[in-house]
């Protein structure tokens, strides 16, 4: 995918998401000159994993904060968002 693409679908699924993680719903933030990686940097984040056969697609991307993202892992993305609400 090129560059221009990546970034149209960043951009597609940061404003479907409302600039939020789906996970915890913390605002992110998007990477900027002179910013360094935060727990909040705006991610994409593949519900069905690349590993595991996920596609590069609108429908399998959500933003999640990096935080959120490197915790879940592999972890089924539905069983994370229920730990991610039992522990609010």
């Amino acid at each position: 995918m090129k560059p221009a693409q990546r970034l149209k679908l960043f951009e597609d699924v940061f404003a479907r998401d409302g600039g939020r993680c789906v996970y915890c719903g913390v605002a992110t933030h998007r990477l900027a000159k002179g910013q360094s990686r935060s727990p909040t940097l705006a991610t994409l984040d593949h519900v069905v994993p690349r590993s595991l056969g996920g596609p590069l697609s609108r429908e399998n991307l959500v933003l999640a904060c990096q935080a959120c993202n490197n915790e879940r892992g592999v972890m089924d993305a539905d069983a994370f968002r229920a730990l991610k609400a039992g522990s609010r």
